[in-house]
């Protein structure tokens, strides 16, 4: 059974786990984004990946605060990591697409409902993802569905991170190129760390270093040639970067979305 959050679902209790794991830190054609890039991480425009979408909280319905990335899958759904959705009823969150900035431009939609994954745990983060739905929206050239991967990545693979970096007063679009390690050799980085390295994953790093990974922010898609492959869910510094394979859940996503 799905779990799903309508805009009737009442607050529960939660534990102060839920306050630790936010602090530790098919679709369409879509435009897509060059691989030529000038450095492994630079601030971009939505244009270059306008499936690229903000989510904030608020409450009282005027303040709006970032708290994850996300994905446009269609036309009134959004992908993201279930752990950034689980702790709060859906009229706390807002969506904002089209723009290049979290804090401006663009579109702001209401969460009409939160799906997270039936299996998605909050202790260790398997199957952490969510779909957020909001009213439908119309596509522009800034706002278009990203087409999600059937397949799975090989290993030492140039791909694309996106994130919301840290500007003054707000966050933009950022890219940073990242490469793929293989699940093995990550799961040794992992030993006695509360991280499990299971198939639903795909391990990065940044270029020419050996293992250390990147928080690009959670929820964020993670890109070969236009297409998303996985969405960033964990970060540990100097360990590889986790990110959900979204190969491994395409059918979860078609039918829910």
């Amino acid at each position: 059974m799905k779990i799903v959050h309508s805009q009737l679902w009442k607050t529960e209790t939660r534990t102060m786990r839920g306050v630790a794991l936010l602090a530790f830190c098919l679709a369409a054609v879509a435009a897509v984004p060059s691989t030529s890039r000038l450095s492994d991480k630079s601030l971009t425009t939505i244009d270059q990946y306008p499936s690229s979408a903000s989510i904030l909280s608020t409450w009282d319905d005027i303040s709006l605060v970032y708290v994850c990335a996300g994905v446009i899958i269609n036309n009134r759904s959004i992908l993201t990591a279930g752990h950034c959705m689980y702790y709060r009823p859906p009229s706390q969150y807002r969506v904002r697409i089209g723009s290049s900035y979290t804090n401006s431009g663009g579109q702001v939609l209401p969460a009409l409902q939160l799906i997270i994954h039936p299996d998605f745990n909050d202790a260790n983060l398997h199957s952490d993802l969510s779909i957020v739905r909001t009213p439908v929206f119309t596509y522009s050239h800034n706002i278009r569905p990203a087409p999600i991967a059937g397949y799975n990545l090989a290993d030492d693979l140039n791909v694309w991170a996106t994130s919301w970096r840290q500007i003054e007063g707000d966050r933009q679009i950022s890219e940073e190129q990242v490469v793929t390690i293989s699940n093995d050799l990550c799961r040794t980085r992992f030993d006695g760390i509360d991280a499990e390295v299971t198939s639903d994953v795909v391990c990065t790093r940044w270029p020419n270093q050996e293992f250390n990974g990147y928080c690009s922010g959670f929820g964020s898609g993670i890109y070969q040639s236009g297409i998303l492959v996985a969405v960033h869910t964990n970060c540990f510094g100097s360990r590889p970067a986790i990110n959900i394979r979204v190969a491994n859940y395409t059918s979860w996503i078609q039918s829910n979305a």
